[in-house]
């Protein structure tokens, strides 16, 4: 991962449940989601969350009685989702937040784990098809025997062709104080863009802020993702359209082969 996604996220920690129209429903929908794909908890295990940011994922899953631990690369984010947490009185689920490499998962022991998550597009902060390889390989070492992996990733196959030069603002109303939010990309080729993150929101006195977090992505389709799925050793891989799950974004499944 590159010093710039790196201090992407660092920056973006305070601001990004700004992104949401409402953050909290958005936790919980993304929770009902992942039910219908992972074990059920008693047969999960503990699930590990290895691109885990402030926590969308980690509350919801817990939530719903999963066992979660939680990692990023950014203490910033990990710091974020700890007051998340116990803001929700959430102290007593058991859930560890460690700083973490998705490359290496040191800190994560291996055969451990009924399921790995990458949610929310982030295997395209990884620099090279050899960091996500390692990413992969990591995961495939950490889950037990059968377990399931689950990575969403955002539509690559058509936004590599179309190299879009930024996605569509939208405006929310957060009792009754606007924002919007919108994504510049600068394509610097057919794979790599750099992603400007545009949050202008109104303060209580009705003043305009303006938030810009810059980071550096490079794109990976879902077919190329299942090809090293593959080669690494996952077995019933399968690609989730949106349509299909009600996710934000497709859904890429696999398990470890017992």
């Amino acid at each position: 991962m590159t010093q710039s996604a790196e201090k992407f996220f660092e920056d973006w920690a305070p601001a990004y449940h700004l992104v949401f129209g409402d953050w909290n429903a958005a936790i919980e929908q993304h929770a009902s989601v992942l039910k219908h794909i992972l074990p059920p908890p008693a047969v999960a295990g503990e699930v590990l969350d290895c691109a885990c940011g402030i926590g969308t994922q980690v509350i919801g899953l817990a939530r719903a009685g999963y066992k979660v631990t939680g990692t990023d690369l950014s203490s910033a984010m990990l710091e974020r989702a700890r007051e998340e947490i116990a803001a929700r009185g959430l102290d007593s689920a058991g859930i560890e937040l460690r700083v973490d490499d998705m490359c290496s998962l040191q800190t994560c022991p291996p055969q451990h784990y009924g399921a790995v998550i990458v949610c929310d597009n982030c295997l395209v902060y990884l620099d090279s098809d050899d960091e996500v390889r390692a990413a992969l390989i990591a995961m495939h070492e950490r889950l037990r025997q059968g377990g399931k992996l689950v990575i969403s990733l955002r539509d690559y196959d058509s936004l590599m062709k179309l190299r879009p030069p930024l996605t569509a603002p939208y405006m929310i109303s957060d009792n009754g104080l606007r924002r919007i939010v919108h994504q510049v990309w600068d394509w610097h080729d057919e794979r790599h863009y750099t992603c400007h993150v545009h949050i202008t929101y109104q303060t209580p006195d009705l003043a305009w802020v303006a938030r810009h977090i810059v980071g550096r992505c490079r794109s990976i389709t879902s077919e190329e993702l299942v090809s090293h799925l593959r080669s690494i050793g996952f077995e019933q891989i399968q690609i989730l359209p949106a349509a299909a799950t009600g996710f934000h974004q497709p859904i890429v499944t696999a398990l470890k082969g017992r």
